[in-house]
């Protein structure tokens, strides 16, 4: 059995519980008490979004009349700063109003939100509001821990016009998600809503659809913003049909900004620098004060209490933020210290893990060679002037201690995830989840400054705007490889593309290279394994399955391909014993019931190995290698109508190249049955 054919199920599995993303939970509600304000709420995230590619923010090369809207009828916050330059831990700072060391979502996978963490959702749904939220990358899964507190959380991406080794897009565009949004808006009732609606449209890679692909064809970036902006246009005015201005509080923030090449960076997640920490901050409803633009920074973790206050409610004790309503009277709201943090260095590039504080004056970042940037003087932070202000280093290193609750080093734990959200995650650039693994963050490793050569070659080798070919773009990386031979991910980057390009001998060199080179987890195990079966060397692939599966115990495809090993070298007892286990925590796992049906026909058991494919088409009818089976059994018993129909399914599902030997013979049998 193939690791597409793995891949393919988990992603199945997935997708069949993904079905459940609108049903409604069953916690009963009760009337919201006469101290809350019973406004709606609207919360937007959109990723990636650069404040200064915003036309209300100055940006006169684009169109957004949505979030110019916005601005127009409530407060800009012209400083609105992220906790963290990445998605899931920003995401987390919002909604809990806490700081990522003590809310624990560090990093894009392997982070999982506490379900005893309160949230905006789950304060307002506790108080009787009806709470639904529709988010639009992989990233945001409900497995993170997100779904907390929404009846409704709708994280199905779609699936992919081709064939791939997952069964969901990793993303989807603005539209879906937004008609999706604006279809449960119009079926509300005249009870109080939260709605959370994210965006990830910014992302990379850049590529808006027409008419924005041709409005804006030297400046994809913001393109993609003009067509989120649209979108958001339909679903403000959705809004505007079901609940009145004075009755509903909007709020919209990046979860981050974009380097956009700027300090050597191309995207986000490795530095601190204002490029990524700045967002777009906007804030309208009962309340709130028309037409203002406020200059103090504001926080992601101010938005919880801000909103809570509005509603006529304090924050829960313990949390980090502070309410921006006295901002809007001039007055001071304990917003001057904001803490920022990024383990993306750390935890897939094998570097240090970069640490800050932020005010309105400095930026001080605690990295192997520290900086300190006078942003008044200085707003695109080229100027490091640490050593000229020891006693602001002082004072600086004094709150990041304070805010990030560790003077010393501290230990995190990753939590492995499966592998059909491991490919998610890996097509949109990250490796952390790969395997459970606890990190030491003691600021050692390399600097990431000093690494900026590494994410060029690395941003050549994967933009597709880039417009090289395959083999320059593994050039790129083996280049990448040979400077900076202990990064995890270029090695996960580089392998996939010598895979994708049929160079397999050249990736199990690159796999164990890695090893050699202190590189080792669940994911690089399992790839070694399946390349290792892929050459006819299923006896050496087996001890590379077993460490994947001790490293990751989450990885069900591997502990599959594991079983199939087993089963194709005889051992049909470890067999059973693996593909039984998968099935009785999985009973809808298609893989292993495809694999107790070939165990039958070791067996002679014809009856109970036809039950077992039944089952496996039936759970997953892209699986062609149960649709074989069948074929070849039912032609075995004479069944010749039902032999067809799956021999034609195989031929009408195999992918040629991965069944080249297959295909020709089922030809010939299909031939035999006419």
């Amino acid at each position: 059995m193939s690791r597409r054919v793995s891949l393919r199920l988990s992603a199945l599995l997935c997708s069949l519980c993904a079905l459940g993303a609108m049903v409604s939970c069953q916690r009963p509600r009760e009337p919201a008490p006469q101290s809350w304000h019973p406004y709606n709420v609207l919360v937007i995230t959109i990723d990636t979004l650069r404040p200064d590619h915003l036309h209300c923010y100055g940006y006169d090369k684009i169109q957004t009349p949505t979030l110019d809207g916005i601005a127009h009828n409530g407060v800009l916050f012209e400083n609105g700063v992220t906790q963290t330059p990445l998605t899931p831990p920003s995401h987390a700072s919002i909604f809990t109003g806490l700081n990522p060391p003590n809310h624990k979502v560090r990093d894009t996978g392997g982070f999982i939100l506490s379900p005893s963490t309160p949230t905006l959702a789950s304060l307002l749904q506790e108080k009787g509001w009806d709470t639904a939220a529709f988010v639009s990358s992989a990233v945001l899964k409900k497995r993170f821990g997100f779904d907390r507190g929404f009846a409704v959380y709708d994280d199905q991406m779609p699936r992919p016009g081709n064939r791939q080794e997952f069964l969901e897009d990793a993303e989807r565009r603005a539209g879906d998600t937004v008609d999706r949004a604006v279809a449960w808006l119009d079926g509300r009732s005249d009870k109080p809503f939260f709605l959370w609606v994210h965006l990830y449209d910014p992302h990379t890679p850049y590529d808006p659809p027409s008419p924005f692909r041709e409005q804006y064809k030297d400046r994809p970036y913001d393109g993609e913003i003009a067509y989120a902006d649209r979108e958001l246009g339909r679903l403000m005015e959705s809004l505007g049909r079901k609940s009145p201005p004075e009755k509903t509080i909007v709020a919209v923030l990046s979860d981050h900004g974009e380097s956009l090449g700027e300090h050597g960076e191309f995207s986000h997640g490795v530095f601190l620098y204002d490029a990524t920490l700045r967002i777009a901050f906007l804030l309208s409803g009962p309340r709130v004060p028309s037409g203002l633009r406020v200059t103090p920074q504001a926080r992601t973790i101010d938005l919880l209490p801000t909103i809570l206050e509005l509603m006529g409610s304090p924050p829960p004790a313990g949390v980090d933020g502070a309410s921006l309503v006295p901002l809007f009277s001039g007055k001071d709201a304990g917003t001057a210290v904001s803490y920022a943090e990024t383990l993306f260095p750390k935890i897939n590039m094998g570097w240090a893990e970069l640490r800050a504080i932020r005010t309105n004056q400095w930026k001080y970042i605690r990295a192997p060679r520290p900086e300190l940037y006078d942003l008044s003087r200085d707003p695109k932070e080229t100027n490091n002037v640490l050593a000229e202000h020891p006693y602001e280093v002082r004072k600086l290193e004094a709150q990041l201690v304070a805010a990030s609750r560790a003077a010393g080093s501290e230990k995190v734990e990753t939590t492995p995830m499966d592998e059909r959200t491991l490919a998610q995650l890996k097509s949109l650039g990250y490796t952390s989840g790969f395997t459970s693994r606890s990190y030491s963050l003691n600021g050692q490793g390399a600097d990431p400054k000093d690494r900026v050569g590494i994410l060029k070659l690395m941003d050549a080798a994967e933009q597709p705007q880039s417009g090289l070919s395959a083999p320059r773009r593994i050039e790129l990386l083996q280049q990448a490889v040979r400077m900076d031979p202990s990064n995890p991910l270029l090695y996960h980057s580089l392998g996939a593309k010598l895979e994708k390009s049929g160079r397999f001998d050249d990736a199990m060199k690159l796999y164990r290279a890695a090893l050699k080179n202190g590189v080792d987890n669940g994911r690089l195990r399992s790839r070694l394994g399946d390349l290792l079966v892929r050459a006819g060397k299923k006896a050496e692939a087996i001890p590379e399955y077993e460490q994947s599966v001790r490293m990751n115990p989450a990885d069900v495809a591997t502990e599959a391909n594991l079983g199939t090993a087993y089963l194709e070298l005889g051992r049909l007892a470890d067999a059973e014993r693996v593909l039984k286990g998968i099935v009785a925590i999985e009973p809808s796992n298609a893989a292993a019931q495809n694999g107790l049906g070939v165990l039958e026909i070791q067996r002679n058991n014809g009856t109970a190995a036809r039950g077992y494919f039944e089952k496996a088409v039936e759970l997953d009818p892209d699986l062609v290698e149960a649709y074989l089976n069948l074929g070849l059994l039912y032609k075995m018993v004479g069944e010749n109508a039902r032999a067809r129909t799956s021999f034609e399914q195989f031929l009408a599902k195999a992918p040629p190249r991965q069944y080249q030997a297959e295909i020709p013979k089922v030809r010939e049998a299909l031939a035999e049955l006419k």
